[in-house]
């Protein structure tokens, strides 16, 4: 009887569903038995599985990783040893689906077919072979079908078979070579409860923290931490789980290990850089931050029963999540703690700083223009200062603020250990009305003399008037950076002189700062300062805010 096409195809089709290939040559999957995640995307995997006693010390893995240099390290325990771990390169023979008409063809050499060809003319005979030949190495596909006819041996091309009908039994598989990457672990000793396993730092695993604060406008923020687990490196089955908050050092994470037979060579001398400006967006390696400590217990309520409670190790702090079974390229949310904050409302508003009058003067309209909106009137800023009390530092993370179950912003939650403050930043507050100005108040020429040039010294002052406008009192926290030397400050706020050096922070330093190149005798005679006022307004009240500074230019 006739196989009709169609029956073949949703024969193959079911077959391939139904069947994933299993490893060839006697390969074995190493599942990930425990990883622990880092938010930069870096992942450090334990795998491990027992040793077969008929394996006879040799456990041939069917893929290699590609770990940080350094940091790949096999081992055997329970009794066995591990001799070596080679990673190399071997053609394997593999059993799998049969997806198109050439390779059911090769499936089935030496059963009895018919052929029907394009123009309708059947061929029936017994299918002697697709001949093939080798170029560079490689086996190149058949392209025709020797069929043995009642009247000799036919060849027919492979692109005018229309259909192909196999007597007999239907064989779904056929065996390909591949060249494939493979590491051997060769193992001596063992016995009962023996293991192999393999530990390394990859990238491709990370988790992406999240907060939610519900705010009851009393003080008191009900809190709840997410974890979102991205996984584009391998298959996770019921594995435990580590989650880091903390700064990991992996000195050469730009370099590959040599057993993962990347191309590129592992120069130890030479560490590659990190060029993505936005690869470590959400880690607690920013200016404002630093590994913290942790400890106390005040606070926090027990984590969900599959999230293990968080527990420090050395600069890090953990938890752990148990039975975790995600697969490569899938993403994962989970909760992992509700705690409280306590929180005070806060208002600062910081007055951006100016470039001298004499650059001012030189600039192009459209360098004008874009300074006069860097330095266009200052907003206050609403912010919850937060003390942390819970039993595991905050880490740098989005927070969702609502209040009373409201939607009321998205802020930035940076690292903040045990028992410190942090401010999270939400809202323009448009209820304080700002007014900023700085003008010239005096000039003496040549007041200084150096290297043989006369200075001038420019004297400045500066305004700031709030007026609060809501309906209840607002405590603000001001500051005014200066280039230049602080003179005075009034309405009892304070003055230091700032380091030079924090100028070249990406979050004090303004962009104007790049248009003029400043010569060396700015910094021999000029500073950076900052004023400082802690203000508390009625509602409907109003204060002005004075300092004054200077400056030499020559």
């Amino acid at each position: 009887m006739r196989i009709p096409k169609s029956a073949v195809v949703l024969s193959l089709t079911a077959c391939v569903l139904a069947q994933e290939p299993p490893s060839a040559g006697g390969a074995v999957k190493l599942p990930v038995r425990e990883v622990t995640v880092f938010k930069d995307g870096h992942a450090y995997l334990l795998r491990e599985m027992p040793l077969d006693p008929k394996a006879g010390g040799r456990v041939v893995l069917d893929e290699l990783p590609i770990p940080v240099l350094g940091t790949f390290w096999p081992y055997a325990s329970g009794g066995a040893r591990l001799v070596s771990a080679k990673a190399g390169r071997e053609t394997v023979a593999e059993d799998l689906p049969a997806v198109d008409l050439r390779q059911l063809a090769r499936a089935n050499l030496g059963k009895d077919v018919v052929i029907v060809d394009v123009n309708q003319e059947r061929i029936e005979g017994k299918l002697l072979a697709m001949p093939t030949r080798s170029r560079d190495g490689t086996a190149a596909e058949g392209e025709l079908l020797l069929v043995s006819t009642s009247s000799g041996t036919r060849a027919v091309p492979m692109m005018l078979v229309r259909d192909l009908e196999v007597r007999g039994d239907l064989q779904t598989t056929v065996r390909v070579e591949q060249l494939r990457e493979r590491l051997t672990l060769e193992v001596q000793g063992g016995g009962e409860g023996a293991s192999v396993g393999v530990m390394y730092v990859q990238r491709g695993l990370r988790w992406i923290p999240s907060y939610r604060l519900d705010i009851d406008g009393a003080g008191k923020a009900s809190v709840q931490l997410q974890a979102s687990l991205v996984n584009d490196l391998i298959d996770l089955d019921r594995a435990t789980v580590h989650l880091v908050i903390g700064v990991p050092k992996f000195e050469f994470e730009g370099l590959v290990d040599p057993i993962s037979l990347q191309q590129e060579v592992a120069a130890v001398s030479v560490r590659l850089p990190s060029f993505s400006v936005n690869s470590n967006l959400l880690s607690n390696s920013l200016m404002t931050q630093s590994a913290g400590y942790v400890g106390g217990d005040q606070g926090a309520q027990a984590p969900d029963t599959n999230v293990g409670s968080g527990e420090s190790n050395e600069d890090l702090f953990v938890f752990t999540l148990r039975d975790i079974t995600l697969k490569k390229g899938e993403r994962l949310a989970v909760p992992i703690s509700t705690f409280e904050l306590a929180y005070r409302d806060v208002y600062t508003l910081d007055v951006p700083f100016a470039p001298p009058m004499e650059i001012r003067q030189g600039l192009q309209s459209d360098r004008m223009l874009e300074l006069a909106r860097q330095l266009a009137a200052p907003k206050a800023m609403h912010v919850l200062r937060l003390k942390n009390l819970s039993t595991a530092p905050l880490t740098t993370a989005p927070a969702l603020v609502l209040s009373k179950g409201r939607a009321l912003a998205q802020g930035r939650m940076r690292y903040t250990p045990i028992g410190a403050e942090t401010d999270l930043e939400i809202n323009t507050a448009i209820e304080i009305h700002v007014e900023s100005e700085e003008h010239e108040t005096g000039r003496v020429a040549n007041a200084r003399f150096f290297d043989n040039n006369q200075y001038g010294h420019i004297e400045l002052a500066g305004k700031i008037v709030l007026h609060n406008r809501k309906r209840s009192a607002v405590e603000i926290e001001v500051s005014r950076r200066v280039l230049g030397i602080a003179d005075a400050v009034e309405q009892a706020g304070s003055m230091q002189q700032l380091d030079l050096a924090n100028l070249w922070s990406g979050e004090v330093r303004p962009g104007w700062w790049a248009w003029w190149s400043w010569p060396y005798w700015w910094f021999r005679f000029n500073g950076f300062a900052e004023f400082r006022w802690n203000v508390k307004l009625e509602p409907g009240a109003s204060t002005t805010l004075d300092s004054s500074w200077h400056y030499f230019w020559r």
